[in-house]
């Protein structure tokens, strides 16, 4: 008996990788809270994928001075219009359709952001056992609060949330949800059942206390966070009269950069929104410059956002070397997000985050595309990047769309193959070091 259970130890094997961060990283894959993160990503994979192909068609089809209707692009708004061109197109009926469709069809972004913090809420719910319902209406009111909070007008606040949707998804559900639970479980702030009620208003009725702390405390933080995101504004204003722009424009600075990003979306943060002051204050205005005055700036914006392409190379890495079906299905369905430059759910569901097996390559990969971009355009081999597109452009034409050149998708397609060159050696150790845990997690039911 004691031989068959030494039989089925995990080999001692020494070194940091098994000694501390193989260990590491299989407690993190239990980590309740990650994975109820994870399996709201996997529920909602359908519907992202449907609307991020929704937003897509708004871009690609509708978008009146897009690649398929624009002037500039193929031209079919003029010939769907009798000939119109310039301002006679631009002021048709047509062209005012067009636009109210596309409006409407960016809502997409606000939705796919709803409906993962409602399904995470209900999975945080049953994890910290409060009431789901009363949850979701508490994660519900925190959304309406923020969407309320926020100054701009409506596109505005479409592309507010297709940066940073997802994001602001975790934090209401995480912090309403938590919040809510919480409070629900001290006695002292629950009011005496009235005798002769219905049992759900009665069970309401009692929590009412934490239903008003915690809708009180979501509407307070949404005017918040809000202000403090408007007060961030002036903070690249100060960068931009204090720093000169040679030193953003360095491919040192810009390797740091895109560490900086990479490194705090690994931690599960926001790392485009914490970093936004720094892009705001010198690349945005490269990218600018670029489009309307003529200017030379290597690192823009659309530069930095044509290398999230690099997670692509993980997902095709993995589908093709990964030895669990799992992964490789689960790369296969966020294969579409991935082209349209939608990160997240893999990130997530992977995952990738908090992950100590991927930290490396998840670094590596996109520093090493931002230097060699910074060489293919220095030595002229690629254009600048001088046009301003929609984040979430399919990849190739990103590229091509933001150089104006069929050299910025050949570009983005060299980043691709590096990409997968620097994952796969660690996809392949990840298969080898994680043998034993892959059986004995296989062997278990999955519990949803």
């Amino acid at each position: 008996m004691g031989a068959k259970n030494e039989h089925h130890k995990i080999p001692q094997r020494g070194g940091l990788l098994d000694g501390f961060i193989i260990p590491l990283s299989s407690r993190l894959r239990q980590f309740a809270y990650l994975r109820a993160i994870r399996d709201s990503f996997c529920l909602l994979m359908p519907f992202i994928i449907l609307l991020t192909l929704l937003h897509m068609l708004g871009f690609l089809v509708v978008n009146p001075t897009g690649p398929l209707l624009g002037e500039e692009w193929l031209g079919l708004g003029s010939f769907l219009t009798d000939g119109l061109h310039d301002q006679a197109y631009r002021e048709s009926a047509f062209f005012a359709r067009c636009l109210r469709l596309k409006a409407y069809l960016e809502v997409t972004s606000i939705l796919a952001s709803l409906l993962f913090s409602l399904v995470l809420t209900v999975k945080l719910a049953k994890l910290w056992q409060s009431n789901r319902y009363l949850a979701l209406l508490c994660s519900v009111s925190a959304y309406l609060f923020l969407i309320t909070a926020y100054p701009g007008n409506f596109h505005e606040l479409t592309l507010y949330f297709s940066v940073r949707g997802f994001f602001l998804a975790l934090l209401i559900a995480t912090f309403s949800t938590l919040l809510f639970s919480r409070l629900s479980r001290l006695h002292m702030l629950h009011l005496p059942v009235v005798p002769g009620l219905p049992r759900e208003m009665a069970s309401s009725l009692q929590l009412l206390p934490p239903l008003a702390i915690t809708l009180t405390a979501s509407l307070l933080t949404a005017f918040g966070w809000t202000s403090i995101e408007q007060s961030m504004l002036s903070l690249p204003t100060l960068l931009a009269a204090n720093i000169a722009n040679s030193l953003p424009q360095s491919p040192a600075a810009a390797i740091l950069y895109e560490f900086s990003r990479r490194f705090l979306w690994w931690l599960g943060l926001n790392g485009s929104s914490l970093t936004g002051f720094w892009s705001e204050a010198f690349y945005v205005p490269a990218q600018t410059a670029n489009e309307l005055a003529g200017g030379k700036y290597v690192f823009t914006a659309e530069f930095f956002d044509a290398t999230s392409i690099s997670l692509l190379g993980l997902s095709i890495s993995v589908w093709v070397f990964a030895s669990r079906k799992r992964l490789r299905t689960m790369s296969a369905y966020c294969f579409p997000t991935l082209l349209f430059s939608i990160n997240e759910p893999f990130l997530f569901a992977l995952p990738i985050v908090l992950n100590p097996m991927f930290l490396v390559p998840y670094l590596l990969a996109p520093m090493l595309n931002v230097y060699v971009g910074y060489l293919a355009i220095h030595w002229g081999i690629v254009p600048l990047f001088r046009y301003t597109i929609e984040s979430a452009a399919p990849v190739f034409m990103q590229g091509w769309l933001a150089t104006g050149d069929v050299m910025g998708a050949v570009l983005q397609l060299v980043w691709l193959s590096l990409d997968i060159v620097i994952y796969t050696p660690f996809v392949i150790i990840f298969n080898l070091l994680t043998q034993e845990e892959d059986r004995l997690e296989e062997a278990q039911p999955h519990e949803t």
